[in-house]
């Protein structure tokens, strides 16, 4: 924050400081030291432009004036100084309440024991600062001692990197009145319900690289901006915050994942989930790998990574999953698919999903990739896929990636023409295996040929367009 040349700035005179002397004279007849006979507050807005204390406190060696004047300084910035060094910088500091603090340990000093970091928390707390910022550095061993923050009263943003340490709440009558900005990195940081509780204004809210947050829940009627980056395993997501409008969120699926989340005022957001325990899928073979959501021109598009595999127990459903979601109105699904038969578990989210404007299918084969065995369970435990028929009455744009001609391609190109009746574009990118002589692109020919109100593009593997 910047100290605007009008403050008023009064300051009682200066415990220790030697007697002001007169203006040395020099010999030429110029002036003297002009810049230290200036008042205390204009020296003031001089050294507060130099964002750094040692700089401040360096001054003292150009004049006598100058000496201690940084410890009325209503915002101070240590960086790259020892704690030691900060610590009794701090002791000295005069002014009562400082609009910004600012504390940044250098590497070489930055494993601290929680004890220490403890104590640094509250020396900054007695300045009571309107805006902190603290950078330290725990010891991994230390990562389950509980360190308790104290109260800032006068904070409206706090940003505070504790690596490998583990912050806890003041005790339960202590509320942040004025607190509006928060982000909290690199440490364990659980109760967010209880966080949110006491912080009444809070309107932006950041908590990146930190680890047990298994439940977050975050009622809020005040939230505007909500970052969320976890390390650990996400299992409960609980979100009501009417008047939230950003909203970025990057974890990983616990076991047992669930999805509260109710913002209608939500104009930009980003999900992405990844599914490490392999267990919500699709029937018994597709399961998830990833998913992401995010919001592009105040639509939601969701993008399904899915992998086939005959060894990851499925025990979750995708498609009940996915309903906790914000309704999106373009689905993007990436299937590692190595040849087998994907129709089903795609109709499947299609006949659930019924009301989304764009499709695109994005088919992944390993380049040995060779059809799967007779009787294997893509097909076998739902070969009738091929015959059916849903309403896709929304459906305007489709986009196949990766397309192949196999059988079972050209059978699920055929019912996505007989579903999607209000069609208006089909787009397929060829794989390198096909050539225009092969025959399932001569079948695809024949589908386009047979729908001619709808536009439709074909482009070969080097992006080119093909001539149907």
């Amino acid at each position: 924050m910047e100290l605007q040349s009008d403050t008023p700035l009064t300051l009682q005179p200066l415990p220790g400081a030697p007697p002001r002397s007169p203006p040395r004279r020099y010999p030429d007849g110029g002036g003297g030291d002009r810049i230290s006979a200036l008042p205390d507050d204009v020296l003031l807005q001089v050294l507060v432009r130099l964002r750094c204390a040692r700089a401040s406190a360096l001054t003292s060696s150009v004049s006598r004036r100058w000496r201690g004047l940084w410890r009325h300084l209503f915002e101070l910035s240590f960086r790259e100084i020892a704690l030691d060094a900060v610590n009794a910088a701090l002791q000295q500091v005069v002014c009562p309440s400082l609009s910004r603090l600012e504390i940044e340990i250098p590497e070489e000093h930055r494993i601290m024991d929680p004890a220490r970091v403890s104590a640094l928390l509250h020396a900054a707390a007695r300045l009571a600062p309107a805006d902190l910022v603290i950078d330290v550095w725990g010891h991994c061993k230390d990562r389950d001692f509980p360190i308790e923050i104290p109260c800032f009263e006068r904070a409206a943003s706090i940003k505070l990197r504790v690596v490998n340490l583990y912050l806890t709440l003041p005790a339960a009558d202590i509320e942040f009145p004025l607190l509006e900005r928060l982000s909290v990195a690199g440490c364990r940081f659980d109760n967010m319900a209880e966080l949110i509780s006491r912080c009444p204004h809070l309107r932006v809210l950041e908590v990146c690289g930190c680890w047990g947050l298994d439940t977050v829940k975050i009622h809020s009627p005040s939230i505007e901006e909500l970052v969320l980056d976890n390390n650990g395993s996400l299992s409960n997501l609980d979100i009501v915050a009417p008047v939230l409008e950003q909203f970025r969120l990057q974890a990983t699926m616990g076991r047992d994942f669930n999805v509260l989340f109710s913002a209608p005022m939500v104009q930009s957001l980003w999900w992405w989930c990844s599914c490490e325990q392999r267990n919500v899928g699709i029937g018994e073979v597709w399961y998830l790998r990833s998913l992401d959501l995010w919001t592009e021109e105040s639509a939601y598009i969701l993008q399904l990574n899915i992998d086939f595999s005959t060894h990851m127990p499925v025990d979750h459903d995708l498609i009940q999953q996915i309903a906790q979601l914000p309704q999106f109105s373009v689905l993007k699904i990436y299937l590692a698919a190595y040849g087998h038969v994907f129709g089903a578990p795609v109709l499947d989210l299609l006949a659930t999903y019924t009301g989304i404007l764009r499709l695109k299918v994005v088919i992944r084969n390993l380049e040995r990739t060779q059809e799967c065995p007779p009787y294997c369970l893509c097909d076998a435990s739902r070969p009738y896929w091929r015959s059916q028929s849903i309403p896709l009455l929304f459906l305007e744009e489709i986009e196949i990636d990766g397309f192949e001609g196999t059988s079972h391609e050209v059978d699920f190109l055929k019912l996505l023409f007989r579903c999607a009746t209000l069609m208006k574009r089909m787009t397929v990118r060829l794989s390198r295996k096909v050539f225009p002589s092969d025959g399932g692109y001569e079948e695809m020919r024949k589908i386009f040929e047979a729908y001619a109100s709808v536009e439709c593009f074909v482009y070969g593997s080097s992006g080119r367009v093909v001539d149907i």
